[in-house]
């Protein structure tokens, strides 16, 4: 399927590991400019060090999404590079469980900074850009945990459901300049923020990493986690010229995870 965006521009954040990462993979063989982002600046070199000679085109911005200032920064180097930019791929590892109760405001700050305002911030960086293209991608990678809340997850949900909302929001509005805004609700995904979680949990229990890992991947539907390149074939098809009538969307990709419809 010719999906319609090889030499497109995009901005991908967090991607110098898991789902970022493997969205940037994916993107490139596509055809795409990825400009990535992350606060590991050795790990964007080694990346961009590996793919250059394979043709592609890519290069970095070191930095953290939680920087108020940072989209500006990388929407600027973008356009200098490639002239414009077409995609941008919203994406920031999750913050600390623990109930409401236990989470002070400097966390909840850092929270609202990283998992939402970066959103909010980069959206509003490039959608001039797009706006002039009459076209453009936002894709935001978020968590199930933002449509089906639990209670030691509470930094993440309240930051989670505010981009599902923000992102409904502007899709009404960018609509008619052909840019869509959509959000992906991954459930477990192999990545290394879900083995923390499963070694910390293990820890607590005293239970093996194995066999606590087994026991909720039996408690999926599919009974297994997803691969981070299955999000991230979900992020290319959401940024293609096929997907230009999904807008507006939180698509949960979770192997039926989530009850709710």
């Amino acid at each position: 399927m010719n999906l319609g965006i090889k030499n497109k521009v995009a901005i991908v954040t967090g991607a110098s590991k898991g789902m970022g990462l493997a969205t940037v993979e994916a993107f490139l063989l596509e055809g795409i400019k990825v400009m990535m982002v992350s606060r590991n600046e050795v790990d964007l070199r080694l990346i961009k060090e590996e793919n250059t000679p394979k043709g592609y085109d890519i290069d970095y911005y070191a930095g953290d999404v939680a920087d108020e200032d940072l989209a500006d920064k990388v929407v600027h180097k973008t356009i200098q590079k490639w002239g414009t930019v077409d995609i941008l791929i919203n994406n920031a590892g999750g913050p600390p469980k623990g109930s409401f109760q236990n989470h002070d405001s400097t966390a909840w700050d850092l929270a609202i900074q990283t998992n939402l305002m970066s959103v909010i911030r980069f959206s509003k960086a490039v959608a001039p850009f797009m706006k002039k293209n009459n076209w453009g991608r936002i894709v935001s990678i978020t968590s199930t945990i933002g449509k089906e809340p639990t209670p030691l997850m509470v930094l993440s949900a309240t930051a989670r459901a505010g981009v599902s909302a923000f992102s409904k929001a502007i899709s009404l509005e960018l609509a008619e300049n052909n840019i869509t805004v959509n959000v992906i609700l991954p459930g477990g995904v192999k990545t290394d923020r879900l083995e923390d979680l499963i070694r910390a949990r293990a820890d607590k229990e005293k239970r093996s990493i194995d066999d606590l890992a087994n026991q909720i991947e039996q408690g999926i539907p599919a009974k297994r986690f997803a691969k981070p390149r299955e999000i991230a074939e979900t992020i290319v098809f959401l940024s293609s010229e096929r997907a230009a009538y999904i807008n507006g969307v939180s698509l949960a990709v979770d192997g039926s995870l989530l009850k709710s419809f």
